[in-house]
Formats: C-alpha cells, structure tokens, sequence
C-alpha cells in the first residue's frame, strides 16, 4: 500500500499593508504551504471562504474592519470556522491580543516580529495532526484545573490521544491543564495532564482541542476500551 502524501498547509495573509504582506509572505515562503494574501478584512473574509486556510495570519487593523470582529466573522461561517488564527500586534497595546482571544483566536505574535518566532508558531498551527485514531461523540462531565482554579465543561467526542472539550470561558493559547473525569462504566477516575491546541468559538461556548500528555498504558487502553465499546454500539 503506498502512503499518501501529507498536504501542504494552506496559509492566508491579512493586512492593511502591502508591505507587512510583503516581509511575511517572504518569510514564509521557505515552507512547504501554499500562501495567500489579501488587503483588508472584508478581502480577507472573502478569500477566507474561497481559499478554506489552515492558518489565517493577520493585523489587528485591517482597513474596513478590526482584528475582534475578523475573528468573529471566521468563527460564525462553518467553511472558515476551523481555521487556526494567529493575530499580529503590538506589544504596546496588549489588549489587541486580549480582545482576539477572546472573539476566537488562537495564538498572538508580537511586533517586532521575530523570523524563528513566527516559523515556530506557523508550524505549531499548521502541523495540528489530523486524528486517524478511532474517536467517538460523547458527553463526558470534566473538572479542568487551571493555575489552582476548577472549570467544569463537557467533551464532545473522546479518543486516546485527546478531546475536544466545550466550557464557557477564554483559555490562554498554548496552556497545559488538568483534566478530572470518569469514563462512563468505570469507577476508577482519570486524572490527565492536557495540552490546548486549538480553540473554536460558537456564541458564548467555547470548544477547545486538547491532547493528552504523558498517559500510561493503562489510561490508553481504558479509553480506548471505552472508545471502542461505544463504537461498536453505533455501528449496530
């Protein structure tokens, strides 16, 4: 069986200059994805929709629109809604950054833009693996321990690598957290350390891809038990 080779990440440029587009597009072109730019927010939603980006890279002024309500636009349109959302600010002005997270974005990079600091962030958000291990939906109360403080949300589908978990609040890009819950029929509680990959945005819910760190053999196989077992009951 020959292996299929694996999609280069489609990036698109957002800016109100041509001249930012310019330097990002040059540093990026030494990556194996395709780049789009586009002038403006309403040209940048536009491409958004035509173009379906794994990466969005913009400004936080875009001409006819600001950086909250482009991220809000994204969020709302379900052939954009997926795409991963890096804001370009100032370090001068941090509630640029704040106020993006908050409407849905993912990471922040600020001004001056440093070369390995933008590459690295890109490859985190364009090289999200694509899950091929079997997953299933389900509704699973979960306690998440953050910086000593619990927020309670519940998972809408569950694998052994990961979740993707729903809660009502703003979570810091790139944060670890703790996970509490029990998988339905099991009396013994997993507690697992979780990585935040990727965030996405429905009103006032937000639904947060998380990955599992460090999970012994034992939590594996539980899940995966449990995965499977459910499974095999929607295929009946």
């Amino acid at each position: 069986m020959t292996s299929r080779k694996r999609e280069p990440g489609r990036i698109l440029l957002v800016d109100r200059s041509r001249g930012a587009l310019l330097f990002h597009e040059t540093i990026l072109r030494r990556r194996e994805s395709v780049i789009i730019t586009a002038l403006g927010g309403s040209e940048g939603l536009e491409r958004a929709r035509e173009e379906k980006p794994h990466l969005i890279v913009f400004g936080y002024d875009l001409f006819d629109m600001a950086g909250p309500e482009f991220c809000r636009e994204i969020r709302s349109q379900p052939v954009t809604k997926m795409a991963s959302l890096l804001l370009v600010a100032d370090k001068i002005s941090p509630e640029q950054a704040d106020l993006c997270i908050a409407a849905g974005c993912n990471d922040v990079i600020y001004r001056p833009i440093q070369r390995r600091e933008l590459d690295l962030k890109v490859q985190k958000l364009t090289t999200i693996p694509v899950r091929r291990q079997l997953r299933t939906i389900t509704k699973i109360d979960v306690s998440m321990e953050k910086n000593g403080r619990f927020v309670l949300g519940r998972s809408m589908n569950i694998s052994a690598n990961g979740m993707l978990l729903e809660v009502d609040r703003v979570l810091p890009a790139e944060s670890d957290v703790r996970l509490h819950f029990y998988l339905p029929g099991d009396p013994k509680p997993l507690e697992l350390e979780a990585h935040v990959l990727r965030a996405e945005f429905s009103g006032t819910m937000a639904r947060y891809g998380l990955q599992f760190v460090s999970t012994t053999e034992d939590e594996r196989q539980r899940i995966e038990q449990y995965v499977e077992r459910l499974r095999s009951r929607e295929l009946l």
